[in-house]
């Protein structure tokens, strides 16, 4: 089965909101679980296609100290996780701060890794030479 190009294209954002949706809305065991399964799929499908379309392996642009591939992947979606919950759970002025803190940082990886992966970062701005 092959999905139009638009709903591929929104998938991962559709599994997102729902996930949003349920655990914000709901707070049965049976919701907060499918909310929590409907995030983990999005950010399957988020890195899986953000790897499949990356134009420059990590090995030619990342020098010194390298994250495994599972930890560099998937930690903004961790930290944004975790931001999610102490919203819900914690609504404590320090405890919001810090949620806050932890999802601008996730959504600063994630919209730079979708940057980076549309065009080569490396020739981006580089001047050619003239002969």
């Amino acid at each position: 089965m092959r999905l139009s190009k638009p709903l591929y294209e929104k998938l991962p954002f559709i599994y997102f909101i729902a996930a949003l949706y349920l655990f914000f809305t709901y707070d049965m065991t049976a919701t907060i679980v499918s909310a929590a399964l409907l995030y983990v799929v999005s950010a399957l499908v988020w890195v899986k296609r953000s790897d499949y379309r990356r134009q420059t392996r990590i090995s030619k642009t990342v020098n010194g100290i390298r994250l495994p591939q599972v930890v560099y992947e998937y930690y903004p979606f961790v930290f944004l996780a975790i931001s999610l919950i102490i919203l819900k759970y914690f609504p404590q002025p320090i405890a919001l701060a810090a949620a806050l803190l932890m999802s601008l940082v996730a959504l600063k990886n994630i919209i730079l890794r979708r940057q980076s992966r549309r065009a080569n970062p490396l020739k981006f701005g580089a001047k050619q030479k003239l002969r």
